[in-house]
């Protein structure tokens, strides 16, 4: 068989191009990897597009007689691989065709490529990119353009002039196509707020299965995804996002049908803001076998009701592609849009995936995704790559399925291997992959700038708009969030009342603590969400709005927002909405103090998160049971629930989750007096916090060595630590975590006996709960200021103060709050001096130390010695408090708690020199 003579180097088909020169296989531009022997058979066939090149030839021209080889298998192989590269298939070939026992055919059109205007000008060759190719003689005269060229000689006086007239002429252009494009520039936006430059919008929202098959079900989500990619090409219309209409389809209660109504069209279009909807139904027609498939489709217009086109396309299974093709070619047509190019439709082709089996998969896990089932979802994802492993948009939805479960490791992994498999996609779905990669990365920057693009490029669709805002949201960049959502507003009617720009509002107003804008904006997001029936999306509102009254301390206003929020959640079977706002309830419940409450409510939603398969929901909420445990004095329990919470966040490859975790479990092993431990884990969080730049996370973790440093009577560096985590807190704007360092500073003022400087501080603290309503930690900075009054001499006023912060232990189950006060409540007790008062202050010491060494409270259980001794000291015992308190240097030294042996041994010092100096007088 003898190659075509005087073929040209490059040659195009599709979205490739195959440069034999170079000897490379380009898509768009972009090489793709592939062995010489695969090539070599590319090139065999192109050359012979159309026509059936045997494997007889095939040999002859790559394997030279005498060659000795499993020819064959290497074939077979190399035929593998040279697929692969296309994104072809032999059971539903697009390029390569398999003519079996005999050869292949090439089944696309084959065209010149020409890589430059010089090639174009001087090659000899008239064809034009995307023109067929056309053979050329030797005596075929120059091109017109080519003796244009001859006349500009500069070494003529004609031909100087004719290049003077040239170059004024191209300058004239050149400033008339600047003025137009200035003058478009600034009318374009205009023109898209009063909807002039709008395209077009259509939702998909699904086919009716009349088989009566259940396992034909997947072909209604098979239908709708395929009609949109073939919408979409050319980039004509605006498709509304298969997950909008899944959202809209769960809040309006809508179910796949033949035909919609003047009614349900409306409310859709408030839902969705989208011009047309195309629904329909399909049957397989005749034995199974036989594979045949009605499609009838429906395009309705949602301004006035009317349908706009009806038609049916029947296919085989095998050729559902066709099928899909044709009912795309009649929906545009219907819209006014012009037919796909020829590129257009190999992109569409290829965007697609190429097995019947992958195609079944891949529809069945988006249907569990977009239902709220990402567990069943991964599975069948999983298969769906297992089949074909080169298709892009499996890897996309499976790194989606495991975000949603808290699978942040696999989800990049997954969203990886989409980006790096996407250059058979179109430009914007291509850039949605890559965006989608660079959150997972969490490298929000580039996904923003991806974002930015997608946005410019196409101004009229609000989603770009808003995936941007979130991206700037999350890079911190608030204020260019704010400048998003500005332009967002200026989009036309319905487009601009979308709830979600009132949402990406009030999270940048938040961040920059303009509370004000930010409850304004979540007042209007609901009052959308409400009028366009988006129940999901006024959930949402109401939990942000949980969330900011929360923080503003308007407690009674939370648990209405939170109740309301978990409604429509379980009415729309969205179990993880349903386990945030009762995450978000328990919050509520624990900073009121309500211990108990709260840990029932961690419970119910640590069964959803089980059920649901979600790792990360479960990480969280067994850290938020280990915190309510440790208030109650559950040390052992809140150990556990810390260390499973450490366990699955390493597991998912979480590292800001592990950081919590050891901060947790930091807080216990502190508590059990284990400090090696506990140090070794605030290390760990501080390390990891500095690499992944959690600063306020890391903040709390100097804080809790700090409260090391102290009980190991290192208070010079407790105090630089404390300083430093307060700066920090005050620098990201986290009030609540500078009034919990208050408290730290106002103990350690209170051990250097700077009375002053602790009440002080201890009242800034008590200021800040009080605003925020945290009654267990406003209780524990009166205890503080109990301690500070009892210092100076104010028995009475100290008294006072911890009757009501008793009353508030005692009430919340908090159980180390309830033994400080009890010991505290005993000192001033003996401050009395009176001798039976310092007598039971004693006994109720000695309930205090055995309550606290039974808890594991070791800190609690020293203090209550120390006390005791020196009560013992004074009026009670001497004798009897010396040996209590000689015991207790001894012991505290010996466990690494330097604090209370230093004041054990100040205690006997002193006594020393009560008597040394009794006895002098």
């Amino acid at each position: 068989m003898r190659a075509t003579e005087n073929r040209p180097q490059t040659r195009g088909f599709g979205v490739f191009e195959v440069d034999e020169r170079a000897a490379e296989l380009r898509k768009r531009g972009v090489r793709i990897k592939l062995q010489e022997q695969p090539f070599r058979i590319l090139c065999l066939l192109l050359d012979h597009s159309g026509q059936v090149v045997t494997r007889g030839e095939l040999r002859q021209n790559l394997w030279p007689a005498h060659t000795f080889v499993d020819f064959d298998r290497s074939l077979n192989k190399a035929m593998t691989k040279l697929r692969s590269a296309l994104g072809d298939s032999a059971e539903s070939p697009r390029y390569v065709e398999t003519i079996p026992r005999h050869g292949y055919r090439f089944l696309a059109p084959v065209y010149d490529h020409h890589e430059g205007p010089e090639v174009a000008a001087f090659s000899g060759s008239p064809s034009v990119r995307g023109q067929p190719r056309i053979a050329s003689g030797e005596d075929e005269k120059p091109s017109r353009f080519h003796r244009f060229l001859t006349t500009l000689n500069l070494h003529t006086r004609s031909g100087r002039r004719r290049s003077a007239v040239l170059a004024a002429a191209l300058v004239f252009v050149i400033l008339a196509a600047f003025t137009y494009t200035r003058i478009q520039a600034s009318s374009s936006h205009t023109g898209l707020a009063n909807g002039s430059n709008l395209r077009q919008s259509v939702a998909v929202l699904g086919f009716r299965n009349l088989s009566g098959d259940a396992h034909e079900g997947w072909l209604s989500t098979a239908f709708s995804d395929w009609l949109m990619t073939e919408l979409t090409a050319g980039e004509q219309v605006r498709t509304i996002p298969a997950e909008s209409v899944a959202r809209m389809k769960a809040e309006l209660s809508l179910t796949d049908v033949d035909t919609l109504s003047t009614d349900s069209l409306m409310r859709i279009r408030k839902n969705l803001g989208t011009d047309f909807v195309v629904v329909g139904s399909y049957a397989m027609l005749g034995a199974k076998s036989d594979g045949q498939i009605r499609l009838d489709v429906r395009l309705q217009n949602t301004r006035n009701g009317e349908t706009t086109g009806a038609f049916s396309e029947t296919g085989t299974e095998t050729h559902m592609l066709d099928l899909v093709s044709r009912a795309g070619e009649h929906l545009r047509t219907k819209l006014g849009v012009r037919a796909v190019t020829r590129e257009e439709a190999a992109e569409v082709a290829i965007a697609l995936p190429s097995k019947s089996e992958t195609a079944k998969l891949y529809s069945e896990g988006l249907v569990r995704l977009r239902a709220f089932d990402a567990l069943k979802a991964s599975e069948l994802l999983q298969s769906a790559i297992a089949v074909e492993p080169a298709y892009a948009l499996s890897h996309a939805a499976l790194a989606k399925a495991w975000a949603q479960l808290g699978y942040d490791e696999n989800a990049r992994a997954e969203a990886k291997k989409a980006f790096d498999l996407s250059s058979n996609l179109s430009r914007a779905e291509r850039l949605l992959v890559e965006g989608r990669y660079r959150e997972t990365s969490r490298d929000w920057d580039k996904a923003a700038e991806i974002y930015r693009a997608l946005f410019e490029f196409f101004p009229d669709n609000l989603d770009y708009g808003l995936a941007l805002a979130n991206a700037e949201y999350r890079a911190n960049k608030w204020k260019d969030t704010l400048a998003t959502v500005a332009a967002l507003r200026e989009l036309p009617v319905p487009l601009r009342d979308d709830p979600r720009i009132d949402l990406a509002e009030q999270d940048a107003a938040r961040s920059l603590g303009d509370t004000k804008r930010s409850e304004a904006a979540l007042v209007r997001a609901a009052e959308r969400a409400q009028a366009a029936g988006a129940s999901l999306l006024l959930a949402k509102a109401r939990l942000d709005q949980a969330w900011l009254f929360e923080n503003l301390g308007r407690f009674s206003e939370v648990e209405a927002a939170v109740r309301e929020a978990k409604q429509l959640y379980i009415a729309a079977n969205d179990r993880s909405g349903v386990a945030e706002a009762t995450t978000l309830g328990a919050i509520a419940l624990k900073n009121q103090g309500n211990y108990l409450g709260a840990k029932k409510s961690y419970e119910e939603v640590l069964a959803l998160y089980r059920q649901i398969g979600n790792r990360n929901g479960l990480a969280a909420e067994n850290d938020n049971i280990g915190d309510i445990l440790v208030y109650l004095g559950d040390l052992d329990g809140a150990r556990r629930g810390y260390e499973a919470a450490l366990a699955i966040y390493h597991e998912v490859g979480d590292q800001n989750g592990e950081a919590l975790a050891k901060n947790g479990l930091g807080d216990v092993f502190l508590a059990m007096g284990k400090h090696r431990e506990a140090i070794e884990l605030f290390e760990s969080s501080f390390e990891i916090c500095g690499r992944i730049g959690n600063r306020g996370r890391q903040a709390v973790a100097t804080a809790g060595k700090a409260r090391v440093h102290r009980l190991q009577g290192e208070l010079t560096q407790a105090l630089a630590e404390e300083t430093e985590a307060r700066t920090i807190f005050e620098e990201i704007g986290d009030k609540t975590e500078v009034a919990h360092v208050d408290l730290n500073l106002a103990e350690l003022f209170l051990d250097e006996g700077k009375s002053g400087e602790s009440a002080l501080s201890a009242r800034r603290a008590a200021d800040m709960f009080a605003k925020t309503k945290g009654t267990s930690d406003e209780a524990a900075a009166s205890l503080l200021l109990a301690k500070t009054l009892l210092l100076s001499g104010h028995i009475a006023d100290a008294r006072k103060i911890l009757d009501q912060v008793v009353a508030v232990a005692t009430e919340t189950h908090n159980r180390e709050l309830e033994l400080s006060a009890t010991l505290t409540a005993a000192r001033v007790r003996a401050a009395s001096g009176n001798s039976s008062e310092a007598r039971e202050a004693v006994r109720r010491l000695d309930r205090v130390i055995a309550d606290a060494t039974t808890t594991g409270l070791q800190a609690i259980t020293l203090e209550a010695r120390l006390a005791k001794g020196e009560i013992e000291m004074g009026i009670a015992d001497p004798s009897k408090g010396r040996t209590d308190l000689d015991a207790l240097q001894k012991e505290a030294a010996k466990r690494g708690f330097q604090l209370f042996a230093q004041k054990a041994s100040a205690a006997l010092q002193m006594a020393m020199n009560r008597s040394s100096h009794g006895v002098g007088n």
